[in-house]
């Protein structure tokens, strides 16, 4: 019985001793668990919280940047910088309760004499993303800024602070600068370093450029107390200031493009034909490019949106036009070359040209009688290139025209779009019938469906002026940080003009007659001091019997170049509902031409 029980007890010790060592084993694996956690919270994340806890006391400040200023070609500013003072509101510091929204909607409103409800509106829209502090106002006066400062206290959701903020003092080619305005929300997702405050550029060289203008920003970290009042500056790191642009534009040349398009629509764009350097390029109607900067109100935004002459879009890179007589260089081109014609070949114009049961005018009525190539680039016969179109046929004359730039990219920096080469097969898709042999008259002379833009133009004769070669369009010369030169462009050539030497002489000697003989269709713009090689045109937009029913000007076109035999400046021009090209576009040309040249001499 002793026995038994000793065994029994035994069997029980050793039973409570395995459980006691699993205990151990338990004990020991959470300890070894919180240790390790331990270890991670304090050796490897031990900064990220650190930083956390010092929340309340201590703010991440990040500096913007100086945006890097843009020049014309000789050091005139065109784009700057300027310290302004702002107010912003930090939502994540405003408690999302109606009392307290309502005495900072009241408070606002009365300092800064604006609609209540208005206010109450920005700042309910702002608690809906409360980590994007808000721009409120921009540009705040000492005495505004005062009694703000007094109430810090009581909102310590506002901060005042100074910013540099973009300004362009001169209005100079708003629509190839640009402008600079707040960053988008698209943009601050796409931009992993952003920030809600930050300006960036939305389009032109603003926006092509950003990531060389904007700088890198700086960082200061502030010991603030519970009202958010700054305490100290623990440390520091100052921002690095963006890289300066110098454009190719000549300013006195750009002014003067500008105030000829006042009150006009169209474009006007000028290239150094020996670089692809633009020294001018000018839309109209334009905008003011810091309304976007200060930001506008809701009505002026639609106003300027709703627009129906388009004051934002770019007409050199983004309008398209029919390129008229324009293009009948390139259809004289593809005949030479084609050896469809030669320089002697005449062809009688009798004013209108038979195709079928249709008749297709000439714009000299009474016609010009017998023509050859040079004759009719001269007085820009109809009737002569409705029969190269007739013989080239469609295919070449879009072969021809490709090869010369267009419906392809000219290569500039800024957006553009490429205009159309019209084919019979985009015909049948766009059209559901075949392509009509009336359609290929009509291309032979730049009519119908073939758009082009002014920088296409400009291209095309500027290669023209130099001999064939067809430059990508250059509108930064530089790119400067401080006193040094970081980049600068050089010309770079694209590709080459379709077409012989001999054959090019014969075209550019037909429009320096276009200028300077007197029937060419450009005499009446020509220049006493300077040869000038030109082609007027005339794009009709619709049928005759419409133009005279309901009295619609066409658009008047002109792109020449000069000197001409030694070319510096090669020009197009393009006035929307302005008539005669070689009335009323020619003669701005001659105006800009000479104004260059002098002052160059």
């Amino acid at each position: 019985m002793m026995h038994w029980m000793l065994t029994d007890k035994g069997k029980v010790l050793e039973k409570w001793q395995k459980r006691l060592f699993l205990f151990r084993l338990v004990i020991i694996f959470f300890l070894m668990v919180i240790g390790l956690r331990l270890v991670y919270l304090q050796l490897i994340c031990g900064e990220k919280y650190a930083v956390l806890a010092e929340k309340n006391r201590i703010e991440i400040e990040y500096i913007p940047p100086v945006r890097g200023r843009i020049y014309d070609r000789v050091g005139n500013i065109l784009a700057t910088t300027r310290p302004c003072c702002c107010l912003l509101l930090y939502p994540q510091k405003l408690k999302n309760d109606k009392n307290i929204i309502h005495s900072y909607a009241s408070f606002l409103s009365n300092v800064f004499q604006e609609d209540y409800s208005k206010m109450l509106k920005i700042i309910n829209d702002a608690v809906k993303y409360p980590l994007k502090p808000i721009y409120l106002k921009k540009g705040i006066g000492w005495e505004k800024m005062a009694v703000i400062e007094a109430q810090s206290y009581l909102y310590p959701a506002l901060k005042i602070t100074a910013i540099p903020l973009r300004f362009y003092p001169k209005n100079i080619a708003p629509h190839l600068l640009g402008y600079v305005s707040i960053i988008t929300q698209k943009q601050l997702q796409r931009m992993s370093d952003a920030e809600p405050t930050d300006f960036v550029g939305q389009s032109g060289l603003e926006k092509a450029y950003e990531k060389v203008l904007f700088g890198k920003k700086g960082i200061r970290y502030l010991e603030v107390d519970a009202l958010g009042r700054i305490i100290q500056v623990l440390k520091e790191r100052p921002p690095q200031p963006g890289c300066d642009l110098y454009l190719t534009l000549d300013i006195r040349l750009q002014k003067k493009a500008q105030r000829l398009l006042k009150g006009k629509r169209g474009a006007i764009v000028a290239m150094d034909p020996q670089t692809g350097e633009i020294l001018a390029s000018a839309s109209s109607p334009d905008f003011d490019q810091n309304l976007f900067v200060k930001g506008m109100d809701k009505n002026v935004w639609e106003k300027l949106k709703n627009n129906p002459y388009h004051p934002l879009e770019n007409r050199v890179t983004m309008g398209v036009y029919p390129p008229g007589s324009l293009l009948k260089i390139v259809t004289a081109i593809a005949a030479l070359e084609e050896k469809i014609i030669s320089p002697f070949t005449r062809i009688y114009c009798s004013g209108s040209f038979s195709l079928g049961n249709r008749k297709f005018r000439c714009w000299k009525r009474v016609g010009h009688g017998f023509m050859n190539v040079k004759t009719a680039i001269r007085e820009s016969c109809d009737v002569f290139f409705y029969q190269l179109g007739l013989w080239l046929g469609p295919k070449k004359i879009v072969q021809y025209a490709i090869k010369c730039g267009f419906g392809q990219p000219t290569g500039i920096e800024i957006n553009e779009v490429l205009g159309l080469v019209p084919t019979p097969q985009w015909y049948q898709k766009t059209k559901g019938k075949p392509w009509p042999k009336g359609e290929t008259l009509n291309m032979a002379i730049g009519q119908g469906a073939f758009l082009v833009t002014p920088l296409q133009l400009i291209q095309f004769f500027s290669a023209i002026a130099n001999g064939g070669y067809i430059y990508k369009p250059i509108l930064v010369k530089k790119i400067v940080l401080g006193e040094k030169t970081i980049k600068e462009m050089r010309p770079k050539i694209k590709g080459k003009l379709p077409v012989s030497a001999k054959n090019l002489e014969i075209i550019r000697n037909a429009m320096i007659e276009v200028m300077n003989h007197p029937l060419g269709t450009g005499f009446h713009a020509r220049s006493h001091k300077i040869t000038i090689a030109g082609k007027t045109g005339t794009a009709q937009l619709t049928s005759l019997e419409r133009i005279k029913r309901k009295k619609i000007k066409d658009h008047a076109l002109f792109a020449g170049f000069a000197p001409a035999k030694d070319p510096k400046i090669a020009i197009v021009v393009i006035i929307e509902h302005g008539g005669k090209g070689g009335i009323i576009a020619a003669p701005m040309a001659k105006t800009l031409i000479e104004a260059y040249l002098n002052g160059k001499n």
